[in-house]
């Protein structure tokens, strides 16, 4: 499986306000059309600030399906860690 695209998870407000940074790592199934399915936040730094905008992130991640003896195949338990970090405003 490849990746084709990749959307930048949205910051949520509470956290931006607060000045919170961290992280998610998602598992997910690559479908043999190349859709995203059954995501699930495996870590998160700090947990639960973060996790519903990474789903919601990679639920809209598009990818070239693995291929097997020429036939295109699911992948489950593709692991994704998306990064939250504020602007530098240097």
């Amino acid at each position: 499986y490849l990746p084709i695209v990749k959307v930048q998870a949205a910051y949520p407000r509470r956290a931006l306000q607060r000045g919170i940074e961290g992280y998610v790592v998602v598992e997910f199934t690559v479908t043999k059309q190349g859709s995203v399915r059954d995501p699930v936040v495996v870590e998160a730094e700090p947990e639960g600030i973060f996790d519903q905008a990474a789903m919601d992130a990679v639920l809209k991640f598009k990818y070239k399906p693995k291929i097997e003896d020429g036939v295109a195949v699911a992948t489950q338990e593709v692991p994704f860690r998306l990064r939250f970090q504020m602007a530098d405003e240097r």
